[in-house]
């Protein structure tokens, strides 16, 4: 009887190397931000994807701040991420998935967040981790954060190099380009998220004919911002 009940601790013990035993997931809500170019996985710089009013269009940047992470449970209950700012880059696959480890893991309504940096961080200078300047988000000449960038190549740009950059910031009035998103969540997603981000929706707000550039925060900003503001849906648990 003795052998019987030690039998489950030993095949325990010899498979250790494989798996541990006893093991549990990580706490907290796990979530992955997937750069996407409409139904596909975003490719950078190697494929040209057809567009309806840019003609082919070729990615070479997709990289933009998540802020202000909020997750809101069904029970009516919140969390908020504390110092909550994430660069999300489409060519560093480790910049896109995160862990709220603090996040009680209940089922979820909802998740909100601001794409780009907040007016405060804007004013208080620059500062370390995902906000480090030398990530190449930040204007040292204007003393402030660039939201998202969008980058890449089209027919459509009237310049000789066919070139289009979209630098998009600005946090003082009338010209905030921060903006909210507040995603629904399916029922049974578990305690992890793939968020998808895509690319096409962004771009699908542009004519590259007219614009193919901006680089300062200013009117022209507030219009492109509102474009990377829908770019965002729930998806599949296992999108890759």
């Amino acid at each position: 009887m003795l052998f019987r009940q030690l039998i489950p601790l030993i095949v325990c013990l010899i498979s250790a190397s494989v798996r541990p035993c006893f093991a549990t997931p990580p706490a907290g809500w796990q979530i992955r931000i997937a750069p996407m170019f409409g139904a596909e996985k975003l490719a950078l710089e190697t494929k040209a994807y057809p567009t309806s009013q840019n003609g082919p269009v070729t990615i070479a940047t997709f990289r933009f701040y998540l802020s202000a992470l909020r997750l809101t449970y069904t029970d009516g209950s919140t969390y908020t991420e504390p110092n909550s700012f994430h660069l999300i880059d489409a060519e560093i696959d480790a910049s896109q998935a995160f862990t709220l480890s603090t996040a009680p893991t209940k089922p979820l309504r909802s998740i909100s967040f601001c794409v780009g940096v907040d007016s405060l961080t804007n004013t208080s200078g620059a500062h370390g981790g995902d906000l480090e300047p030398g990530r190449g988000m930040y204007w040292a000449w204007h003393s402030g954060y660039i939201n998202a960038k969008l980058e890449g190549r089209s027919p459509a740009c009237a310049n000789p190099r066919k070139a289009f950059e979209f630098h998009i910031g600005g946090f003082q009035a009338p010209y905030r380009s921060l903006r909210p998103v507040t995603l629904v969540v399916p029922f049974g997603a578990g305690a992890s998220l793939v968020i998808r981000a895509d690319a096409a929706r962004w771009l699908g707000q542009l004519k590259l004919a007219d614009n193919s550039s901006v680089l300062v925060p200013g009117a022209a900003a507030m219009r492109v911002a509102d474009g990377y503001a829908g770019m965002f849906s729930i998806g599949a648990g296992d999108e890759e």
